[in-house]
C-alpha cells in the first residue's frame, strides 16, 4: 500500500481487518464503524482492489461439512530447469483439492497442501502429481487433526 499518512494507513488497515471478518458487511455500516463517509470508504476499497491488496471476496466454507476431511502436506523434490518453479507450481496448483503450493528453499522444492475425501481420493491426486515428468519424488505427511486454519492476514 502506498499511503500518504499514518492516519490513511490506519484507516486502510481497519478496512482490511473488518472486511476479512465479514466481507458482506454493508458499506454504510462499515463506514460508521470506521468513522468515514461512505463515499470515502468506497473510494478506498476500490483503490485497495486496484492495487491488488484486496484480491477477491470469498465465502468461508467448512471442508469437513463437504466431506474433505483428509488433509495432507506433500513435500516435492523437482527436476531443475529454467523457471521450473513457476511452471511446475502452476501445474500442481491445477490438481483438484490442492489449496496451497509453496516454492521453498532447502531439501525439497515445494510444499503442497491437499484436501481429499479419503485415502483413495488422495492417492489419485498424488498419482497425478507423481506422474508429472518434472517431479523426482514426494514425501507425504497426513494431518491427524486440523487444530488451526485461518487464511486471514494480520493487519
Amino acid at each position: 500500500m502506498h499511503l500518504t499518512t499514518a492516519k490513511d494507513n490506519a484507516i486502510d488497515r481497519l478496512i482490511l481487518k473488518l472486511l476479512q471478518q465479514d466481507c458482506r458487511i454493508p458499506l454504510d455500516v462499515l463506514a460508521k464503524k470506521i468513522g468515514v463517509p461512505k463515499s470515502t470508504l468506497h473510494y478506498r476499497i476500490k483503490r485497495l482492489e486496484k492495487e491488488g491488496v484486496i484480491g477477491g471476496y470469498y465465502a468461508k466454507v467448512d471442508p469437513l461439512k463437504l466431506g474433505y476431511d483428509y488433509v495432507a502436506v506433500v513435500l516435492v523434490k523437482a527436476r531443475y530447469g529454467p523457471n521450473y518453479h513457476e511452471k511446475l507450481g502452476k501445474k500442481i496448483a491445477k490438481i483438484s483439492g490442492v489449496w496451497g503450493v509453496y516454492y521453498v528453499l532447502g531439501e525439497y522444492d515445494f510444499i503442497v497442501l491437499i484436501r481429499a475425501k479419503d485415502r483413495e481420493d488422495y492417492m489419485n491426486k498424488l498419482e497425478l502429481m507423481s506422474s508429472m515428468p518434472d517431479i523426482e519424488r514426494t514425501n507425504t505427511q497426513v494431518a491427524a487433526k486440523v487444530l488451526v486454519e485461518d487464511p486471514r492476514v494480520s493487519v
